[in-house]
């Protein structure tokens, strides 16, 4: 958001006031719910689609209450999104992760209501420390190496495959960054297309993804992980297209690829689907770092880096069209 000036403003939406009035909406909701229930909510994290707060509730005790900012965000933040289905997908990728043992949240309670929707999850504490980047790589590995739940993640979009919805993803995040910065990062859009995208991406091996694998969403306790978190953006595909999302984010190390037990995962994708996963998480990152977390010289970045991945993307599909 921009004050008409190029600086960067916290949205209105995402403010203190906004917080405070956030909170009052889910106190009503859980005095309702559990009657009886007294007492105030702590914050202890907010991000694009909602806020998370900390509270004693019996009869589960110590628990995590993810509330969204609004069911329906639209703006930048994404016209189609719905976080209503978002919360049911953390309910049950949260359950199913604890299913297999992975380190999770497990979640206690989803309450869906006009006023207010919220998602009573069990509290996970941890310390300051990092993750151990062995056992992160390790975790991320045994996260894709796992039989993937029944379900169609909401990232999926109507049509319930994840290419179509990639290659409409990055159009749309490609629009957004020319928006934002006024310039074109394509003078000829004529060879970009759905179907062109759609195209470069391989079917794929089919895997659980997190897609925001960081250590923001983790709990650790001495370096050890003890809880994934936010399975909000969360997608069922090709294990490439996160590994390429972490490189874009400076967090797919080489003791994470250690621990991750496949240093040469680049190799085995093709061209144009490599360049197409790595595009989608650049623009992201562009437009992130412009409207969500303000940071100019890596939006600058950024963008200049998907301006490159764009003509990378041309030139693996016209040799992909060739052979």
């Amino acid at each position: 958001m921009s004050d008409g000036q190029g600086n960067i403003e916290i949205p209105a939406e995402r403010d203190g006031p906004a917080l405070d009035r956030l909170a009052g909406r889910a106190k009503v909701v859980l005095a309702a719910a559990y009657p009886g229930w007294r007492g105030e909510l702590a914050a202890i994290g907010q991000g694009f689609e909602a806020a998370v707060f900390r509270i004693d509730l019996p009869p589960f005790g110590t628990v995590a209450i993810k509330a969204p900012w609004r069911r329906f965000p639209g703006g930048g933040y994404g016209t189609h999104i719905d976080c209503r289905a978002l919360l049911r997908q953390e309910q049950a990728m949260a359950g199913w992760a604890a299913d297999c043992g992975l380190p999770a949240a497990t979640p206690h309670a989803l309450h869906e209501s006009d006023a207010q929707d919220l998602l009573i999850s069990a509290y996970v504490d941890g310390d300051d420390l990092p993750p151990d980047p062995i056992g992160f790589g390790a975790l991320l590995r045994t996260l894709h190496e796992a039989p993937p739940p029944d379900i169609v993640p909401v990232v999926h979009g109507r049509s319930g495959d994840l290419r179509t919805a990639i290659a409409a993803r990055i159009l749309e995040r490609l629009d957004r960054v020319e928006a934002l910065t006024g310039e074109r990062l394509l003078e000829d859009r004529s060879w970009l297309d759905a179907d062109a995208l759609r195209t470069a991406l391989p079917e794929g091996p089919r895997a659980l993804l997190h897609m925001d694998f960081r250590p923001a969403n983790l709990r650790c306790r001495d370096g050890r992980i003890t809880a994934v978190l936010d399975w909000s953006n969360a997608a069922i595909g090709d294990p490439a297209f996160e590994l390429a999302r972490m490189h874009e984010a400076g967090t797919l190390t080489e003791a994470v690829l250690d621990g991750y037990g496949d240093r040469d995962w680049a190799a085995q994708v093709p061209p144009a689907a490599l360049a197409a996963y790595h595009l989608d998480a650049a623009l992201m990152f562009a437009i992130v770092f412009r409207i969500g977390e303000p940071d100019p010289a890596r939006a600058d970045r950024m963008t200049a880096r998907a301006r490159t991945l764009l003509a990378g993307l041309r030139a693996a599909l016209g040799a992909q069209g060739s052979s």
